[in-house]
């Protein structure tokens, strides 16, 4: 199973961590206002997926 998330958030960090150890595949979509983001465990795409 492929899990999308909008993180940015402490609680996404968490969840994305939580499913990862799951087996869940996790991608994780931060919006990209910061320039050094704590990254989540997973795929992450910044800005989008254009």
């Amino acid at each position: 199973m492929r899990v999308l998330l909008l993180g940015g958030t402490a609680e996404a960090r968490a969840l994305a961590a939580a499913l990862v150890t799951e087996g869940v595949e996790v991608v994780s979509s931060l919006a990209g206002r910061v320039a050094r983001p704590a990254l989540p465990v997973g795929e992450v795409r910044v800005g989008g997926f254009g």
